[in-house]
C-alpha cells in the first residue's frame, strides 16, 4: 500500500479552511483544516491501519451492491485532475473495461471542491452516455470520517451528534429488512448514548437533510445535501457509523440503499445522455 503521506494531494482552500484531495485514492478529499483561534485543526480522521478514513466516494452503490462490488468502484480507481485553482479543485473519472464487466453503462463523474469562507461545497455530478441501452441505476455516498474529538483534549464521547431524521430504516448483516422505525434525533445526543459501532440508516427529513457533530470545546460542523433526484421511499440520507473511542466518527451523507441492486430499491435511474448533480456542503461554526 502506498503511504499516505506520498500521495499526491492537490490543496485548495480560503482564509478558514484548507483541503486537500487525492485524486489517485479514488479522488477523495483526504484532509479538511480549518481555523480556529489561530490554530489550523486538522477535522478529517486517516489511519494506514484498520479503518483508513478520510472521506471516499461511494457510487455506484452504497453497502452490498451485487454484482457491483461492496460501496461500489470509484473509490479504487485513479481520477484525474481537470481544474485547480487556489480555493477550488476538480476531479473526474469515467466507465472503462474493467467497470463495465460489472457495471454495463458508459458513466462520467465529475467532483468539484470549492472553499467558501468556513464551508466547503463540493458538487458531484454523474452523467449518463448517450449510448447507453436504458436507464443507469446509482446510489451515491460519501464515507467522511471526522476526528473525535474534533479539538485535542475533549473527551471523544462527550460529543454531540443532532440530525432532524423521523425514520430508522432496520438492517440485518448490512441489508435492510423491509423494516422502518420512528427515530428522530432532532435534540442533540452525546456520543457516549449512541452507539454507532453498527451503523444506524436514517431518512424521513422534512427539508435537505442536515447533520452536525459539536465538540463542547467550540467547534462544531455541519452536513447538509440536495440532489436533482431521490429515489422513492425507501432512501436513507444518513448513514451514522464510528467507534469514537478509537478516534473516528462518520456522518455519512447518502441518496439511496443499501443492498440497492439487489433490492431494485433506493437507485437513481439516469437516462442516456442525462446528468444528475449532488452538492454537499460541509460548514464549521464556533
Amino acid at each position: 500500500m502506498t503511504p499516505f503521506l506520498l500521495v499526491a494531494q492537490l490543496v485548495f482552500g480560503s482564509p478558514f479552511l484548507q483541503g486537500a484531495v487525492c485524486p489517485e485514492r479514488g479522488g477523495e478529499l483526504c484532509s479538511l483544516k480549518v481555523q480556529h483561534k489561530g490554530q489550523w485543526v486538522e477535522t478529517l480522521y486517516s489511519s494506514e491501519t484498520g479503518w483508513q478514513g478520510r472521506a471516499h466516494w461511494m457510487w455506484p452503490a452504497i453497502g452490498k451492491g451485487a454484482p457491483v462490488p461492496f460501496h461500489g468502484f470509484v473509490r479504487d480507481m485513479p481520477w484525474q485532475r481537470t481544474q485547480q485553482s487556489k480555493d477550488a479543485v476538480t476531479v473526474t473519472v469515467s466507465d472503462n473495461a474493467t467497470t463495465r464487466q460489472t457495471y454495463p453503462y458508459g458513466f462520467a463523474l465529475k467532483a468539484n471542491y470549492r472553499a467558501v469562507g468556513r464551508k466547503l461545497v463540493i458538487s458531484f455530478k454523474a452523467t449518463a452516455a448517450s449510448a447507453n441501452t436504458a436507464a443507469m441505476p446509482f446510489s451515491a455516498g460519501n464515507h467522511i470520517s471526522f476526528r473525535t474529538p474534533l479539538l485535542p483534549g475533549t473527551p471523544p464521547d462527550s460529543l454531540t451528534l443532532r440530525t432532524p431524521s423521523s425514520i430508522e430504516y432496520k438492517k440485518l448483516d448490512g441489508s435492510p429488512t423491509g423494516e422502518k422505525v420512528p427515530r428522530s434525533l432532532a435534540q442533540p445526543v452525546a456520543l457516549k448514548d449512541f452507539d454507532a459501532r453498527v451503523a444506524v440508516s436514517l431518512g424521513g427529513y422534512a427539508a435537505d437533510p442536515q447533520a452536525e457533530l459539536r465538540d463542547p470545546a467550540g467547534l462544531a460542523v455541519r452536513i447538509s445535501h440536495t440532489a436533482t433526484a431521490i429515489p422513492a421511499e425507501p432512501v436513507v440520507r444518513f448513514n451514522l457509523w464510528g467507534d469514537p473511542a478509537k478516534g473516528y466518527f462518520c456522518p455519512e451523507p447518502i441518496v439511496g440503499l443499501q443492498d440497492g441492486h439487489r433490492l431494485q430499491q433506493g437507485l437513481v435511474r439516469l437516462p442516456p445522455g442525462k446528468e444528475w448533480e449532488w452538492v454537499i456542503t460541509i460548514e464549521f461554526v464556533n
